[in-house]
């Protein structure tokens, strides 16, 4: 789940795996977003305090949603739950549900080794949001430079008039200064 700090929610889109055809032919795959309140839930709780919560039955946990389950349809049993931090802010968090090998609750290695995708996600996160931020400023820049360059051009009837009467001199014309 990512942090959208101005409605300060947490938020994920889902991609189902099935591939539908529509109308006209085409192939898409459905895609739906799952929003909820930061605060709200293990993850919510997570992104809330920057914590990692390690819930060996999630329905048991006060902190679970429950509500998640119902809109996924997917049973959560097992949770680990890990923020994804830049600088100091939490700008998502991570989970790991039902553990499949050996025990099915999470051990301390699980916690480690999840820690260290959690570091290489968030720099990932923010070398995308950076680009992004590099992307829409080079384009705020080439609107710039076509406009500028569109008020900047002259015709050619205008090029014409100024190589066979010269430049006009100052002197000539009147002051609209004043």
């Amino acid at each position: 789940f990512l942090v959208d700090t101005k409605t300060n929610q947490l938020y994920a889109r889902i991609f189902d795996v099935s591939i539908e055809q529509t109308e006209d032919g085409e192939f898409s795959q459905a895609t739906k977003e799952i929003r909820f309140p930061i605060g709200k839930g293990i993850a919510g709780h997570v992104a809330q305090t920057g914590e990692t919560l390690n819930v060996a039955d999630a329905y048991k946990d006060d902190r679970f949603n429950p509500a998640i389950d119902e809109e996924t349809g997917y049973t959560t049993k097992s949770i680990l739950c890990m923020p994804i931090c830049i600088r100091g802010s939490v700008i998502g968090v991570l989970q790991m549900i039902n553990k499949k090998s050996g025990e099915e609750t999470f051990t301390t290695e699980d916690e480690e080794s999840f820690k260290t995708f959690a570091v290489y996600c968030g720099l990932a996160l923010h070398h995308a949001k950076l680009y992004d931020k590099i992307r829409r400023s080079e384009q705020k820049y080439k609107v710039a430079l076509e406009v500028l360059s569109y008020h900047n051009a002259a015709a050619m009837d205008e090029i014409e008039e100024v190589i066979n009467e010269g430049i006009p001199k100052i002197e000539d014309h009147e002051d609209i200064s004043t």
